[in-house]
């Protein structure tokens, strides 16, 4: 069980007693995750794939792990397989491309690029007669096949509907059948092997697209809170009995039952459902050992609280630094899932920019936590073709924000939501080249009268950066119109965090903060406060951050794992150290109600940052 949001730990459970077995970190240096995992009975191994890397995991060695081979050029493997030879197969990112990597001699043949317009293999299944299926995404999301004994022999098999962007979200072969599911497309599509052709499709959502393998002429899934059974001669279906499972992990079938795995609040629900008694057996409810999540977004609100948002996590927490009383969002939360950036209008409303359809969520920040409510204002997935809500404003009578579109799109939008109906009044899209063409907007901030944002020439993942310089841009509200739109740092592909101060406008960059011309956007003053270089990273979306005290005396500024403090009244800086010297700063900060800077350390940790420094 790997836990998504901690980004180094696995944990082993026991299913049928209860418990977790184990729980383990894996090497620091895996800095991204577990992506996938199978598991080889013969040899007793745990085959991952962190990173560009596949790892092995012994049970008779339980807390080590060795690790098999780096995939050159990858940055991430994707649905690691085994074949019936004990060898594993694996798609990648950003090569496009599968690969097969035999365990005895340690040999890795990575194949060639399936097509020219995508980055991504993220599906990737064995149907067991020889051949391999694989699916694409980004753009144009399809299938590719080949056999196993002719790798540089790939037959393209289309989508039988019209998918521009997202990805194959699942491959199962079934008996003379391939279910294929697909990014926006509720039904499962059916492809028969035998003839390539696509089949009437099953209506019948399959949840968490999760089927069980082939176990006597049918396989298992669970629709609406119940057990069904598919035949695979001719796809008939029946409903067998009810399951409480809901976010399914896998179904297995053993002799004379069906072992269903789902997630819980604090863990994974195990039922055994009985076929011979049409109904669950046994369930075992275990919990997994207390994880830390990554933080992936701050927000220091005039409630006293610092509201905090979780790398692939649901849901919002907080934490009062004053009281230190903690704070979540529960488990009957179902609108809010990893939040990009956040903004408060006031004590009462806050509004948050949700992942993946690029959720517009307001939250009443009432006193009284228990009655919270959460509503979804927007999704701007379908019409929009955005992903991610990054930048947020707010002035004393409207709310704005910028995005960064969905994979395989250019250019993000930027809108206005007026928060006397919690309606969206206006989106910017440039006819659908992004509100400034081919550019992501990650940072705003706003007066009465004009909007300043920041952007990023990095599109949605599966497109290639946009070529130039990051701008920076003014808008009058009222009309709608750019004032200015500047490259102040010639360097720059990505530019952050603008913040009105002092009567300028300060932007980040990598390397340190610059101060621009209101009424010009001319460039007034830059402050480089590290040996960082802008053209030695690709341009991200938070990448760098800062922000500003409240008195305007001081900027904090992080990047590349470096806080620095600029102090404008002494004219000096000084750099933020912690005693251990493989700690390193996050690029999520915010401002407290008590006027403090806090940020992140080692990713997972919430911390409050000196402003002076220590004397010697």
């Amino acid at each position: 069980m790997s836990v998504v949001g901690h980004i180094n730990e696995l944990q082993i459970i026991n299913p049928f007693v209860g418990k977790a077995i184990h729980t383990l970190n894996l090497p620091d240096q895996r800095g991204h995750g577990i992506d996938s995992m199978v598991w080889d009975e013969s040899r007793q191994r745990l085959y991952l794939s962190v990173d560009g890397s596949i790892l092995a995991w012994n049970p008779a060695i339980p807390k080590q792990f060795t690790t098999l081979v780096d995939v050159e050029g990858a940055s991430t493997v994707y649905e690691l397989r085994l074949d019936s030879n004990g060898n594993l197969w694996g798609g990648t990112h950003p090569l496009g491309a599968s690969f097969h990597y035999n365990v005895t001699s340690k040999k890795l043949r990575v194949f060639d690029r399936v097509a020219k317009d995508t980055d991504y293999i993220r599906r990737l299944a064995l149907d067991g007669r020889g051949r391999v299926w694989m699916g694409t995404g980004s753009r144009n999301p399809r299938l590719f096949t080949f056999e196993a004994k002719q790798p540089g022999t790939v037959r393209e098999i289309n989508l039988p509907v019209d998918v521009a962007h997202g990805f194959i979200g699942s491959i199962n072969p079934i008996g003379h059948y391939l279910a294929v599911t697909v990014s926006s497309v509720s039904e499962q599509l059916i492809l028969d092997t035998r003839t390539m052709k696509w089949r009437d499709p099953v209506t019948r959502i399959w949840a968490s697209r999760e089927i069980s393998k082939a176990s006597s002429g049918r396989f298992f899934s669970i629709t609406s809170g119940h057990l069904h059974s598919t035949s695979l001669q001719g796809m008939a279906d029946s409903q067998i009995g009810k399951v409480e499972a809901s976010g399914v992990l896998c179904i297995i079938p053993q002799d004379g039952h069906i072992l269903i795995v789902s997630t819980t609040s604090d863990g994974v629900l195990c039922e055994t459902f009985d076929l011979s008694l049409h109904r669950v057996r046994v369930a075992r409810k275990i919990r997994l050992a207390a994880s830390a999540i990554k933080i992936q977004s701050l927000l220091g609100h005039s409630d006293g609280n610092i509201y905090i948002g979780g790398y692939k996590a649901n849901g919002i927490a907080a934490l009062n630094p004053e009281t230190g009383v903690r704070w979540n969002s529960g488990d009957d939360e179902r609108v809010i899932n990893q939040i990009e950036g956040m903004v408060e209008y006031n004590q009462d409303k806050t509004y948050i920019g949700s992942y993946g359809s690029a959720d517009l969520v307001l939250m009443e920040t009432s006193q009284n936590n228990a009655d919270r409510k959460y509503d979804r204002i927007a999704r701007l997935l379908t019409e929009y073709s955005q992903s991610r809500p990054f930048g947020w404003a707010a002035n004393a009578s409207s709310v704005f924000f910028g995005t960064v579109p969905e994979y395989g799109v250019s250019g993000g939008v930027l809108g206005k939501i007026d928060p006397a109906t919690d309606t969206v009044s206006w989106i910017l899209d440039g006819d659908g080249k992004g509100f400034i063409e081919g550019h992501s907007i990650i940072g705003l901030a706003a007066d009465e009268s004009h909007l300043y944002g920041t952007t990023s020439l990095r599109n949605g993942y599966g497109v290639d950066d946009t070529k130039g310089q990051a701008k920076v841009f003014k808008m009058h509200i009222a009309s709608r119109k750019i004032v200015w739109a500047v490259s102040p740092i010639s360097s720059a592909q990505a530019l952050y965090s603008p913040a009105i101060i002092g009567g300028w406008l300060a932007v980040a960059d990598l390397q340190g903060v610059a101060l621009l011309d209101l009424e010009s956007g001319a460039l007034k003053k830059r402050h480089v406060v590290n040996n960082v270089k802008n053209t030695s990273y690709r341009p991200g979306w938070l990448s760098a951050d800062m922000r500003a005290t409240p008195d305007g005396q001081k900027m904090v500024h992080t990047a590349a794992g470096e806080v620095t403090v600029i102090d404008y009244v002494s004219g000096t800086t000084h750099s933020v150290v912690s005693t251990r010297r493989q700690d390193r700063f996050g690029t999520r900060m915010t401002v407290g109600a008590d006027g403090q800077v806090y940020g992140t350390l080692n990713q997972t940790a919430l911390v409050q940052f000196a402003l002076t420094p220590e004397l010697a």
